[in-house]
Formats: C-alpha cells, sequence, structure tokens
C-alpha cells in the first residue's frame, strides 16, 4: 500500500512559519505586544532657605510644668507645595523644645515660656532643619501688688502672676533654615 502525502493546508503553513518566525526572531510575537510604561523619573525640587510655613502645637505648653529642654511636638498645619508637588505633607510631626521656662513668681511677677522649633521630616523621609521661636509672657500682677501692699501692707506682696501658657492649636511661622534637595515620586 501506497502512502499517500497530503501538502499542508495554507493556514496551517502561515500558522507554523509564525511559529518557527517567533522561535528564532527573539521579541517578535504572534499577538499585539504592548509597551511596559517605565515609571516616570523621579523629580528633584529644592526647598530654598527661608521658606516660610505654619506648624500648630499639638499640646498644651505652661511655664508652670515646662522645663528648658523638654521636647516639643508640633504638626505641619498645611501641605508645604513646591512647583505643584507636595515637599512637606500636612499633619507630619514636627520637632521642637523648650527654649526657656520661668515659673510665675510672687509679688505679681508673670510666668514666661519660650519655645523653638528644630525639625520637619520631607516626603522622602529627609530632615529638615527649621527655625523659629514663639515666646509667651504670663500676666504680671505688679499693679495690683503695688495697689495691695499700700491696701493691706506686706501681706500684699503674696499676690502671685499668672504662668504663661500656649495653648492647643496655636499656629506658629517657621522657616527653613537650609537649602534641601527634595526626590519627587508622584
Amino acid at each position: 500500500m501506497q502512502k499517500t502525502t497530503r501538502s499542508p493546508r495554507p493556514f496551517q503553513t502561515v500558522v507554523m512559519m509564525l511559529v518557527l518566525l517567533s522561535i528564532v526572531t527573539p521579541g517578535f510575537a504572534l499577538s499585539a505586544t504592548v509597551k511596559k510604561q517605565d515609571p516616570p523619573a523621579p523629580a528633584m525640587l529644592v526647598i530654598p532657605d527661608g521658606m516660610e510655613f505654619t506648624v500648630v502645637t499639638v499640646d498644651e505648653i505652661s511655664s508652670k510644668t515646662a522645663a528648658e529642654g523638654d521636647p516639643l511636638t508640633f504638626k505641619v498645619a498645611q501641605n508645604v507645595v513646591i512647583d505643584g508637588h507636595v515637599v512637606i505633607a500636612k499633619d507630619s510631626l514636627v520637632k521642637g523644645m523648650v527654649a526657656q521656662a520661668k515659673k510665675a513668681g510672687m509679688m505679681g511677677r508673670g510666668g514666661s515660656l519660650g519655645i523653638r522649633v528644630e525639625s520637619a521630616t520631607t516626603v522622602d523621609n529627609q530632615k529638615l532643619k527649621l527655625r523659629s521661636t514663639k515666646g509667651k509672657e504670663g500676666d504680671d500682677k505688679t499693679g495690683t501688688t503695688v495697689a495691695l501692699v499700700v491696701l493691706f501692707g506686706p501681706l500684699g506682696f503674696l499676690k502671685k502672676g499668672k504662668n504663661a501658657v500656649i495653648k492647643p492649636g496655636t499656629e506658629i511661622k517657621v522657616y527653613v533654615d537650609e537649602e534641601k534637595k527634595v526626590t519627587i515620586t508622584n
């Protein structure tokens, strides 16, 4: 018996050619290829020295309880934006410290309190130096004390002044204390 060989159909021939071509030629595919988009290159922005923004106090700070050198925490009030990109995010924590604290004293002398804002964190997690100081003085009662001494003699010197208090949510203007390059990935 004799075998008859059939010639391949045209469709099968085309498929076989494409398969062979895809094996021999790298990068050739039977289906449409979708180009993968590379992620956008990160942008570098510069936060200039002296740039101003606002932070707010988180806790109440009082000259009665604060001591010089105590750490303080603040939050960034609004996104800090350069060229449409956020470089410091809203509600980022800001570090500071009590620079000076003096309790209210006798004879109507009010307390005083000085705080210092020191650093924030950028969107790419770099430490950014800041500068700003805020002072607060308690009410002085010296005028009242003088009147009390005249009216009541030496017992009037026992009148005490008020302590200085900075309430939570108090806004403080701060300034960038160095030029910093920030990498933006969005």
